[in-house]
């Protein structure tokens, strides 16, 4: 695969291009059609072509799909000069042709120029022959239906056809499609920047909640994750958009290849989260509500690091809003639904701080064991003041009262093979801990957590009060 299509749509894009012998120019207009990489409206040209379409139908007078799909496929009519000499004298109902192009009088006005005509019988050869000719017949029906009537409301049935049927050839064929997907609401929101903090993640949940959407404010969360990952992916997005040929995309395709297969294959948050479900169960290194906590503080990779609140926003109010689903669901259970509205419950910023801080601790206390458990006591070559730290650390073995730590050689195995994975999770809730004291410097957390208790209590009660009582 390259980085912005697969081989498929690498080959279906070069046949038209080679057996049109389209110029440069050309050839990025139409890879930039068939990637969606035409702003502000990507299925622009689609609408376009149907249109084309039916203009060319009145023309010549077309009788099923079939002449229809002749011209498309006329190599005699890839260049503007053999397409004015054919159709510069033609007239129809409601079509006309002057020096510059076509005109549809019944498409609200539509036209296009000759060149415009040569690019669009492009398109049209590419949706027929893509994919060895595996959706010809569909298409073929669909210039059919447009033939048999070839009005003002065929056009825009067969432009919305078109769309979707570009669409799924995206899905299919161009990993960045089903980013894009997730990302509109994004991109609209932001109106097109890249860059956001924190009260813009809230913020645009906000809305989707007003919206009568019920997304989770982590969910949320998790898409801005994505999305920053996903920012620099945009980029080569953009530089397609402006591109001079195909052959320009060579760097693009090679940049994107390897952070496309990682971004589509999974979330990118996963992977802290992988490391903890696959910690042993015995010795208990972590309890389950050890477990439970790390998972929630440190799901939304990186921005444990990098937003802080955020993070705490998710795991506070991320909890409440799941206790909610979970009691609409199950039509009761557990606090009223006006307690749990108003986010009674919610755990303070300052209390999650704490938490963060004892974790810390504990993984610190394991790490040490950890190394106490893999340095012989007989090791040669250790400082004073090493060899007193692993000595510590062997005593303290006998005051930890979870299970398997009174089984030495199960306490040793379950270490040597936990040990890597407790490494890098003392080091993330560290520098998460690190980043809450950043953070309070600038947004003290007690203010902080009232005035978000206050939005997300607002936003729960206008979403979930109606919907109980609906």
């Amino acid at each position: 695969m390259t980085g912005g299509y697969d081989e498929r749509c690498a080959a279906d894009l070069a046949n038209v291009c080679e057996g049109r012998d389209l110029s440069r120019e050309d050839r990025a207009w139409l890879a930039r059609v068939v990637t969606g990489a035409v702003r502000p409206n990507r299925d622009k040209p689609l609408w376009d072509l149907a249109h084309a379409l039916c203009a060319l139908a009145r023309l010549t007078s077309a009788r099923d799909g079939r002449d229809l799909v002749s011209l498309a496929l006329d190599p005699g009519l890839a260049r503007p000069n053999a397409i004015a000499a054919r159709f510069g004298e033609a007239r129809a109902d409601g079509v006309c042709a002057d020096e510059r192009g076509l005109v549809f009088a019944d498409g609200a006005g539509w036209r296009t120029t000759w060149a415009g005509l040569a690019r669009l019988l492009a398109l049209a050869e590419f949706l027929l022959t893509a994919e060895d000719l595996g959706q010809f017949a569909l298409l073929s029906g669909w210039f059919g239906e447009l033939a048999e009537t070839p009005d003002g409301d065929a056009a825009p049935l067969l432009g919305k056809r078109l769309g979707r049927h570009l669409a799924a050839y995206r899905n299919a064929h161009l990993p960045l499609a089903p980013l894009e997907r997730r990302f509109r609401g994004l991109l609209g929101y932001l109106r097109g920047r890249a860059e956001f903090d924190d009260d813009d993640i809230l913020a645009f949940w906000c809305s989707e909640m007003e919206q009568g959407e019920r997304p989770g404010f982590r969910t949320i969360a998790e898409h801005f994750v994505t999305f920053e990952a996903a920012a620099g992916l945009r980029n080569g997005l953009d530089n397609l958009t402006a591109a001079d040929s195909l052959e320009a995309h060579v760097g693009w395709e090679e940049r994107l290849d390897a952070s496309l297969a990682d971004l589509v294959a999974g979330d990118p948050a996963e992977t802290l989260v992988d490391l903890l479900a696959g910690l042993a169960e015995g010795p208990k290194i972590l309890t389950g509500a050890e477990r439970d906590d790390l998972v929630d503080l440190l799901r939304l990779e990186p921005f444990h690091r990098t937003r802080p609140l955020t993070a705490l926003r998710a795991t506070s109010f991320g909890r409440v809003q799941a206790g909610l689903s979970n009691r609409l669901r199950r039509g009761g259970g557990g606090l009223d639904l006006a307690e749990r509205v108003a986010c009674t419950e919610a755990e303070t910023y300052s209390v999650l701080a704490e938490r963060v801080a004892a974790l810390a601790a504990h993984l610190d206390r394991m790490l040490r064991i950890a190394a106490a458990l893999r340095v012989p006591a007989e090791a040669e070559g250790l400082a004073p003041e090493t060899r007193d730290a692993l000595a510590a650390a062997r005593a303290d073995i006998r005051r930890v009262r979870r299970a398997g730590f009174d089984d030495p050689a199960r306490l040793a195995e379950g270490f040597a093979a936990a040990d890597s994975a407790l490494v890098r999770l003392a080091g993330e809730i560290d520098r998460f801990q690190r980043a809450i004291a950043g953070l309070v410097r600038h947004r003290p957390l007690e203010p902080a957590f009232t005035a978000d208790r206050d939005i997300f209590a607002k936003t729960f009660a206008q979403a979930y009060v109606a919907e109980a009582t609906a």
